[in-house]
């Protein structure tokens, strides 16, 4: 390769992978998933814990992270799952993990969290120089942000893709709040008028596909 000028960029970090890793090998593994991400110029991911077993306990995190050390080809952090009864247990863990995971809307999990007593929980016990990163979308975005003013805590809301949540946490961000948030490039790229291009199945991802509007918002 020839050029007259090389530019030098850092490894990039992808916060948010899912490695299937214990559980749905046949998906996608800690090999697999970091070989590809070196391949595209990532040299961190932190993985998900909706694996079978989910990783909310000490026996279910050493699964994975013997996973990891024996598979990844590139660095890597584990996130803990949230559970309606894990809130006092784990925040001893929290410095073996890249962040406390909440899932507060229906996904491809057995993690999901229905009661606000038990988010509320949570955002009590884990430490709060840790990140407490949640699953949020719709009015439960505005829920989760609410919980964290409450707490005077951070959060993170992984994969924004409605107006109604880009809005929300814009004016918590302008209120002062300690709010941070990810899009995925899909939402930024692609709306459900594209799936009866690219079909049904492919739009099942969470959260769905969503409008026109939705992506101009964000």
């Amino acid at each position: 390769i020839s050029s007259s000028r090389i530019i030098r960029l850092p490894g990039l970090i992808d916060t948010h992978v899912h490695m299937r890793d214990p559980g749905q090998t046949h998906k996608e593994d800690f090999s697999t998933g970091t070989a590809a991400a070196l391949a595209g110029g990532v040299t961190l991911v932190c993985a998900m814990p909706n694996t079978n077993p989910s990783v909310t306990n000490e026996k279910s995190l050493s699964i994975a992270k013997e996973r990891a050390s024996r598979k990844a080809y590139c660095d890597y952090a584990l996130m803990m799952g949230a559970t309606s009864n894990n809130s006092e247990s784990i925040p001893s863990y929290s410095n073996k993990v890249s962040g406390l995971k909440m899932y507060l809307n229906e996904t491809f999990t057995t993690l999901q969290m229905d009661s606000v007593v038990d988010w509320a929980a949570h955002f009590r016990n884990w430490p709060k120089e840790a990140p407490l990163c949640v699953h949020a979308e719709g009015r439960t975005t505005a829920a989760a942000i609410l919980l964290a003013g409450l707490h005077d805590r951070r959060l993170h809301i992984w994969h924004v893709a409605r107006r109604e949540e880009i809005e929300i946490i814009k004016a918590a961000k302008l209120k002062g709040m300690q709010i941070t948030c990810e899009v995925c490039p899909h939402h930024l790229f692609l709306t459900k008028e594209d799936l009866s291009q690219i079909g049904q199945a492919k739009g099942q991802g969470r959260p769905h596909l969503v409008t026109q509007d939705d992506q101009n918002a964000l």
